[in-house]
């Protein structure tokens, strides 16, 4: 879905181009214009996010370089405004999007009694608001340089994690543990917030990027960010991997996020001046 509302805004925006642009300019960029489009990107944390150690009587160990943070890709839309300065090839600017993002990590764990291997899947979605602020440098009408910082603030919404088993061959195990998913408590005892995990994160990000005018309208972009969070909720609260197909038990693994994870993205955007 996200696929074809991307392309399906494109089109739009390709389409508008004769209704809005009714007269010629001199310069593809001009003294001040608001701009509008779409974006889409990925982001990778560049340290290990998640604390992990064994509870008592846990049979798991954590294989070696078993932990990894998966690429996270976003979609959303953008508006923003630039002007320029005394300098004609000078412009400040600023932008605000909102996006869709959806991140995972994974960590595998040996059973210390038969070898085979537990995978933990957390799974993040998350709304997230950017506000831009930067400097542009027009190279020549065509072609700009840009470099600024960015406050976000995230809204993490319900954590999903799975679990799967395989064997020493890598044949799927039955396993006692349940996915988060199904929320099997015959006891009734488990109370869904502890199975959903809301949360917020707010940090900044360095930005520095390139813009291109395909003419007198359209432009697209791509921006590179690194991002620095300074508050986050989560980082509170212990995660407990437990629960199995009766509501009892525990996979004997407990977790911690970590503070001030540094993270490096990159957004591509298109859009049109107005």
């Amino acid at each position: 879905m996200s696929k074809k509302l991307l392309v399906s805004i494109v089109i739009i925006f390709v389409a508008a181009t004769n209704w809005l642009h009714s007269q010629e300019y001199d310069t593809y960029l001009y003294e001040s214009d608001f701009r509008i489009g779409v974006t889409v990107g990925a982001n990778m944390n560049l340290q290990r996010s998640v604390l992990l150690w064994p509870d008592t009587n846990c049979t798991l160990t954590e294989t070696r370089d078993g932990f990894k943070n998966k690429l996270g890709m976003s979609y959303g839309i953008f508006i923003g405004h630039e002007k320029a300065l005394k300098n004609p090839r000078l412009r400040w600017g600023f932008d605000v999007a909102t996006c869709y993002s959806a991140e995972k990590w994974t960590a595998d764990f040996e059973n210390d009694t038969n070898g085979s291997i537990t995978t933990i899947m957390n799974n993040l979605t998350t709304f997230v608001l950017d506000e831009g602020f930067y400097l542009a440098y027009l190279i020549n009408d065509r072609f700009a340089v840009n470099a600024g910082i960015n406050l976000y603030e995230t809204m993490i919404f319900p954590i999903v994690t799975t679990f799967s088993t395989v064997d020493r061959n890598g044949g799927n195990v039955d396993s006692p543990l349940y996915s988060e998913l199904e929320l099997l408590d015959l006891e009734g005892k488990k109370k869904i917030t502890d199975v959903f995990k809301f949360g917020i994160k707010a940090g900044a990000r360095l930005r520095i990027g390139a813009t291109y005018n395909i003419n007198e309208l359209l432009f697209v972009s791509a921006n590179a960010y690194y991002s620095v969070p300074f508050y986050f909720t989560l980082t509170k609260d212990y995660i407990h991997f437990e629960g199995d197909i009766y509501g009892k038990g525990h996979l004997g693994v407990v977790g911690k996020y970590k503070n001030f994870i540094q993270n490096a993205g990159l957004m591509i955007s298109f859009g049109f001046k107005l």
